[in-house]
């Protein structure tokens, strides 16, 4: 029984530290391409810059699925 109970705790370690580099991947990989976004005024940058470090799931995925878009003029 401890063996049965031990293993699930390691697999909810396992799972959570998952988890946990997959958010800071995240989070990093929003932080460099907002960085590197070169149509973005400096306004707007630090915008999601806070967005992102404020509410780290969220405004990372925010940042891909709507502010890396460019404007075609």
């Amino acid at each position: 029984m401890n063996d049965i109970i031990s293993t699930g705790a390691w697999v909810g370690i396992g799972v959570g530290l998952g988890a946990l580099v997959f958010i800071v991947a995240l989070v990093i990989g929003a932080l460099v391409q907002i960085g590197r976004a070169v149509h973005l005024r400096e306004t707007v940058r630090t915008n999601w810059v806070l967005a992102v470090i404020l509410a780290p799931v969220f405004g990372a995925i925010a940042w891909f699925a709507v502010g890396n878009r460019v404007r075609l003029n």
